[in-house]
């Protein structure tokens, strides 16, 4: 092989590393009772919307037909060549997952039922894939019982305990939805992101927050409106100040999370609390943005970041037996090394990052330039990966 075509190899496997790591948005969106007979003229303001955000994956909830999914595809998200997963008629409002085709292929879809509704599971495979190495994601999208009363807070929980026993084993998961919670010391809530939950889960934002509250103005998604309107999808009132839709990582996927990203969108902060998302002005988005958010859903939709790829999500990601490695900004944390052994930091393109020594078995190296992104350590005995997320 002669030099030239040595360095086109060498071109296209960098080229191939630096498409391993994909920042993937996702987004969760209560749609207000979506369908063919309730659409009210609100797909338009759903485009404005989601144009803005564009995310990758987005859960739905309160999808009330068949004709939602490809209605949305062919009509809002028009700036990727998205999909939707299967319809799948329940006792009552349904959920959708709509993904970008460029960035996913869809692995399977099942509903869990519920004494209310389903809950919707979603496995999506990043591209490029084989189908042993599948860099997979299992996302689920939850509606649970709505209203403030301990029988509705147990139905709740009843609902959580459900997935729970009924989730899928793998690694990177994300339950995501309108949750309906009131507080965090729900059963509900606490059951996934508590001290004692069986399979232990990360809210972003903490777990600490309370409801009505001007200090937590700025995560609350619900309700967009101060009183009912006449038009637009129908819907509750009552002003800005519950967090009801939550994004929740896996205990595995939330260091992939970029935290800094969780966006409730529309939300300037302001603590309207029983007002609506345009009184006073909206300070975050436009007049025009804050009137379709209003129209669009009671719901405000929200959003955050996460790192996929280049570490498989169905395979152990160490090479080596003993080497671990984590980032605990700005240090590498290292675990398992030999002692005097030599180890040899690269990124995602291949690029050599940072030599060190180690002079004992478990040692933290402070390397405060490392930017976002996957890396791999070489060692004598092994190697191992992990993620940087600033």
């Amino acid at each position: 092989m002669n030099r030239k075509a040595i360095l086109v190899c060498m071109l296209i496997l960098a080229i191939a590393q630096l498409k391993a790591l994909d920042t993937v948005r996702v987004c969760s969106y209560n749609l207000l009772k979506f369908s063919q007979s309730n659409e009210d003229g609100r797909i338009p303001q759903f485009k404005r919307i989601l144009d803005s955000i564009r995310p990758h994956i987005m859960l739905s909830q309160e999808v009330e037909d068949n004709t939602v999914g490809p209605r949305f595809v062919s009509e809002v998200f028009t700036w990727a060549p998205f999909a939707v997963s299967p319809y799948i008629e329940g006792p009552d409002t349904e959920s959708l997952v709509f993904y970008d085709q460029s960035m996913f292929d869809l692995v399977s879809t099942r509903v869990i039922p519920t004494d209310l509704r389903n809950i919707l599971e979603v496995t999506l495979a990043l591209r490029p894939h084989d189908a042993v190495l599948a860099d997979t994601i299992v996302v689920y999208s939850v509606h649970l019982k709505a209203s403030d009363g301990t029988t509705e807070a147990a139905q709740r929980f009843s609902e959580i305990t459900t997935l729970i026993n009924s989730m899928s084993l793998r690694q990177r998961v994300i339950i995501s939805g309108d949750f309906n919670i009131y507080s965090p010391s729900e059963q509900a809530y606490t059951a996934l992101v508590g001290p004692t939950a069986s399979r232990k889960f990360v809210d972003p934002l903490g777990n600490n927050w309370r409801r009505n509250d001007a200090a937590f103005a700025s995560i609350y998604t619900q309700c967009t409106r101060k009183v009912t309107l006449g038009s637009c999808g129908g819907g509750v009132d009552g002003g800005l100040d519950d967090r009801f839709d939550l994004i929740l990582a896996s205990e595995t996927l939330s260091p992939r999370v970029i935290s800094s990203t969780y966006t409730p969108f529309g939300n300037d902060g302001v603590p309207r609390l029983n007002d609506a998302i345009d009184v006073p002005t909206n300070t975050r988005v436009s007049a025009e943005m804050a009137a379709a958010l209003k129209c669009a859903s009671d719901h405000l939709p929200s959003f955050v970041d996460v790192i996929l790829g280049d570490v498989q999500a169905g395979v152990d990601d160490e090479t080596s037996t003993t080497l671990r490695a984590s980032w605990d900004a700005p240090y590498v944390h290292l675990k398992g090394l030999l002692h005097d052994g030599t180890y040899r930091l690269y990124s995602a393109n291949g690029s050599l990052v940072a030599t060190v020594v180690a002079s004992s078995t478990e040692q933290r190296f402070h390397l405060p330039m490392l930017a976002t992104g996957s890396y791999t350590i070489n060692g004598p005995e092994g190697s191992t990966r992990f993620v940087v997320v600033r």
